[in-house]
């Protein structure tokens, strides 16, 4: 026979309900690693270094009653000191503070059948689901915060993954991780890689010209 599924807290509206099962399954799992829940937003923080790392569940507006409760799960990591370093360099301050963000749906490692387009506490069963978060923030999710802890795994996590749209933050990174030889050798390997492909914005240019200039000025 078939069990039924179980679905817990549903006197509750959806943003409630969210709360009080990522508070029941994942608070004391997070904590231990060092994270503090927000009272004002469903979000984990957790500081290392000069980052600021996130774990956040956003929840969806077309969220109503029993019938619909989604919501999915961002990972960032982001720091107010590269803001900072980047205005007292360049003039001018960085598009954003974001060191690097994951949303769980495009982490490839991340498998669960608890998720459809996001995760839902009406469809699923909920205990299963909770766990299943549980076991992907374990094995996937902390992991990977914990490939982006300073500087230089930041930038060598990027190269690994050929995330040369973001050669500015690679190479700024190498900078102020004093790894001149690794910043110099990112320019190249973006060139490289620009030159396999078309229409590449003339931004991802005029990112490196003016890093070249930097180099050329230290």
């Amino acid at each position: 026979m078939f069990g039924r599924k179980k679905f817990k807290y549903t006197d509750l509206p959806p943003g409630d309900r969210i709360r009080k099962l990522v508070e029941e399954y994942l608070q004391e799992f997070l904590e231990q690693n060092g994270f503090k829940l927000l009272k004002s937003e469903l979000t984990f923080k957790r500081k290392i270094g000069d980052f600021t790392q996130e774990i956040y569940f956003p929840k969806s507006r077309h969220n109503f009653g029993k019938t619909n409760v989604d919501f999915w799960i961002i990972l960032s990591v982001n720091s107010r000191t590269y803001v900072k370093w980047h205005k007292k360099q360049y003039g001018f301050e960085p598009m954003n503070d974001y060191i690097h963000s994951w949303y769980d749906k495009h982490i490839n490692e991340w498998k669960t059948e608890f998720r459809e387009v996001h995760y839902d506490l009406a469809r699923f069963d909920n205990d299963k689901l909770m766990k299943d978060i549980k076991r992907n923030l374990e094995n996937i999710g902390i992991p990977l915060l914990n490939e982006v802890t300073d500087w230089e795994r930041a930038s060598d996590y990027m190269i690994s993954k050929d995330e040369f749209a973001y050669i500015a933050k690679i190479f700024d990174f190498y900078i102020i991780a004093n790894k001149i030889d690794k910043a110099t050798k990112s320019l190249i390997l973006a060139e490289k890689c620009y030159a396999n492909y078309e229409n590449v914005p003339k931004e991802r240019f005029e990112e490196i010209k003016l890093r070249k200039d930097y180099l050329q000025q230290r």
